[in-house]
């Protein structure tokens, strides 16, 4: 081969890719293949944009080598060379030696750790500089706070990073911190700039150009702490606050102790006759009672009962209070004698005068004597109206508010025989399933009913507390459970016993059977849950199984009918050539699922309208079959056959092109056919020869070729030799006629 390099000089950046040239000729007689590598860089920073040329004889093209250096490969001149050979023979190869020129990348990267201190009047960062470039870097640190609160400096100032290393900075800042207050944060503002150094003897980086120079701009924060932190300035304020309270009250308390002690008249004739003692126990009288609801007549806890004596001027004033306990009764004692009101109240409940007064004007005077208790004071209250509502969410009837019904009923818990019971309310639901019934008797039990189709019924049980408005907990609807129910029938109607029927969803299988008695081929299948899909498998021997999906909604139950079709189906046909010959002993596979079977087709020696014909029977319908026709020397063919049933099923027809081809001529010279030619067909194995017939004159022919691309080579002493590239396809018979001059 010959060879050519486009450049002896190639320079290349690092991390940018660079491309070199080798222009390549094909010098021998075959078709051959080229690749390259270089010597002396690694592997990986190496490819081809085409990994192999192909060449035909005399032929040429250009090998494109990418070169990608990475970003740390050291600047500087390096002798590289580059081999190309051949795929066929690895003794033809040629190396060419060239200059591979690394220009100078600056780069580096900064990383400050910390990025944030919390402290008083000094802080230390640390500055990380990685050098990620392939020559030194000289580079200057400056630090500044804009605002010039803080004195900022770098330790060191300046520094050299060679190559894939890495030097830590120390930046000190310091300040005086606030006195009290909040903390405060400064940003100290840090710029590490510089370049590679030009005078450290690189002539790579000189003849670069202008130095390259970078900038690493980075923000380090430093909090500063007050000296005096807000919490403790907080407790000093309040002590001087308290301090101060102290001593006001301190002197307040000793002018009024100060002040001489406040005289006051009696009349002389007070308490003439001596003091007298009155027994209270003597006197003392109780009033007890119970309190119960109109709603339901239970007994009414925690109602507060205020007693109210009357004054000889007609003023009220209250005197004692109770509650009532679980059994809804109440006591009050040590009262007075005298004349007397009771008021009832309770959250939910209207304000109650005894016995059913709304009001104290309208209420009734209890007077009891000393030492008489007054019993049976009971009262009946009347809980202010309450509302219930809330939500339901029925799975697969969200927001249709037609679908689902809600009643209420009040509960009676004691029922009294003759007295009707109360009506079911029915209840509004709107289209996102809420409802609310407002105006309800307090405080009571409930029963709300919840109904939708497809869905199991829910009755919930609530108390509503007096005047209460209750939201009930979401409810979710289970959806009822569903089922299948169908025949399943031969392709005649007739329905078949002992049918398979299996019924699946995911993990959940139910299996069942049809009769073969009374009503044979039906079944039935319940007691699904709902809603999912499910599938229904029918199985018997001698039958095609069926397989269905089927969505069930909720509570729904569908009827499934399927046909089973039984019986054995044929196939037949004709496999001929391209010209439409008929071919015998061609192999038949049929394969239909889980059967299969083979045959050939018939020779030329039986009748003459069978050659080439076959059959294939038995075959289990209905089937989904493929057909395969294959012969050597020739492209097999694939076919498809569908099988509705019992049958025959004829005219699967195929036609197998040859799979070789064939490539022939005329070789001449001045006009005459050329006998005696030697011709030579190859495509770089070992080649296949032939001479040109003497009658007819100059006649060749290569017959069962693999198809691909070839050369033919005519030669003849007298005569020039000439080369000819053919293509030679498939059941094709290619024609290539020659004219050889006269020379050597």
């Amino acid at each position: 081969m010959r060879t050519a390099v486009a450049t002896s000089h190639l320079r290349v950046t690092p991390g940018k890719p660079a491309v070199l040239d080798v222009d390549v000729t094909n010098t021998s007689d075959i078709i051959d293949g080229v690749t390259a590598t270089i010597q002396g860089l690694d592997a990986a920073w190496v490819s081809l944009v085409v990994p192999v040329v192909s060449l035909f004889p005399q032929a040429s093209s250009t090998l494109s080598l990418r070169i990608e250096l990475p970003t740390n490969c050291l600047a500087g001149e390096y002798l590289v060379s580059v081999q190309v050979v051949s795929i066929i023979d690895p003794d033809r190869y040629s190396d060419h030696e060239f200059w591979l020129s690394v220009e100078p990348l600056l780069a580096a990267s900064l990383t400050l750790h910390p990025s944030v201190i919390v402290g008083g009047s000094t802080a230390v960062f640390q500055a990380a500089i990685a050098n990620e470039g392939n020559v030194t870097a000289d580079l200057v640190i400056n630090t500044r706070d804009e605002n010039r609160h803080l004195n900022c400096v770098a330790y060191p100032a300046t520094v050299s990073v060679p190559p894939g290393e890495t030097h830590t900075v120390e930046i000190h800042a310091d300040g005086k911190r606030p006195l009290f207050g909040e903390a405060v944060s400064r940003n100290i503002t840090i710029d590490i700039s510089g370049g590679s150094d030009t005078n450290r003897g690189s002539d790579i980086a000189a003849q670069a150009g202008e130095p390259q120079v970078i900038s690493l701009p980075a923000v380090a924060t430093f909090t500063q702490r007050p000296l005096i932190p807000r919490g403790v300035l907080t407790i000093l304020i309040l002590a001087a606050i308290i301090a101060l309270w102290a001593t006001v009250f301190l002197l307040v308390v000793t002018a009024l102790r100060d002040k001489p002690d406040a005289t006051k008249s009696v009349a002389t004739d007070f308490n003439k006759g001596g003091a007298g003692e009155v027994n209270l126990e003597a006197v003392a009288v109780a009033m007890s009672g119970a309190v119960s609801a109109q709603s339901t007549g239970a007994p009414l806890p925690l109602i507060t009962v205020e007693a109210f004596r009357i004054k000889p001027s007609g003023d009220q004033e209250s005197v004692a209070s109770a509650g009532t306990g679980d059994d809804g009764t109440f006591g009050l004692e040590s009262l007075l004698p005298g004349r007397y009101k009771l008021r009832f109240s309770a959250e939910g409940f209207d304000k109650l005068w005894y016995p059913a007064a709304p009001d104290s004007g309208s209420a009734e005077e209890i007077a009891i004597d000393p030492a008489k208790a007054r019993e049976g004071l009971n009262v009946v209250m009347v809980g202010k109206p309450g509302a219930m509502g809330g939500q339901i969410v029925a799975p697969e009837n969200r927001g249709s508010a037609a679908a689902i019904t809600v009643t209420i009923t009040q509960l009676i818990e004691d029922p009294v025989e003759g007295e009707p019971l109360p009506e079911p309310v029915p209840v509004p639901v709107d289209a996102a399933g809420n409802f609310s019934l407002a105006g309800m008797i307090t405080p009571a039990p409930y029963t709300i009913r919840i109904e939708a189709p497809g869905f199991d019924p829910r009755e919930l049980q609530e108390t509503l507390n007096a005047g209460e408005n209750k939201v009930i907990n979401t409810v979710t609807l289970g959806a009822a459970a569903g089922g299948f129910n169908g025949a399943v029938v031969s392709s005649t109607g007739v329905g078949l016993g002992n049918v398979e029927v299996t019924v699946r969803s995911g993990d959940f299988v139910k299996t069942t059977k049809t009769p073969t008695a009374g009503n044979i081929g039906g079944f039935s299948i319940d007691g699904l849950q709902t809603p999912s899909t499910y599938t229904l498998t029918f199985s018997l021997d001698g039958y095609t199984e069926q397989t269905v999906a089927v969505d069930l909604g909720s509570g729904e139950t569908r009827t499934v009918s399927v046909v089973l079709v039984g019986g054995q189906g044929t196939v037949t046909g004709r496999v001929t050539d391209a010209s439409g010959l008929p071919l015998g002993g061609v192999t038949v596979d049929v394969g239909c699922g889980a059967f299969s079977a083979n045959t050939a087709t018939l020779t030329t020696s039986g009748a003459a309208e069978q050659a080439g014909t076959y059959t294939v029977a038995e075959i289990p319908a209905p089937a989904a079959c493929t057909i395969t026709f294959s012969s050597p020397g020739y492209i097999s063919q694939t076919i498809r056959a569908d099988l509705a049933g019992a049958g025959a099923v004829g005219g699967l027809d195929a036609v197998l092109p040859k799979a070789l081809g064939s490539v022939g001529g005329t070789v001449s010279s001045s006009s005459t056919g050329a006998s005696d030619v030697i011709v030579e067909l190859s495509s770089g194995t070992e080649p296949r020869s032939t001479v040109t017939a003497t009658s007819p004159a100059g006649a060749y022919r290569f017959n069962d070729v693999e198809p691909g691309n070839y050369t033919l080579t005519f030669r003849k002493s007298g005569l020039a030799t000439r080369v000819v590239i053919v293509t030679i396809t498939a059941d094709q018979a290619l024609v290539r006629d020659i004219s050889l001059p006269t020379g050597s």
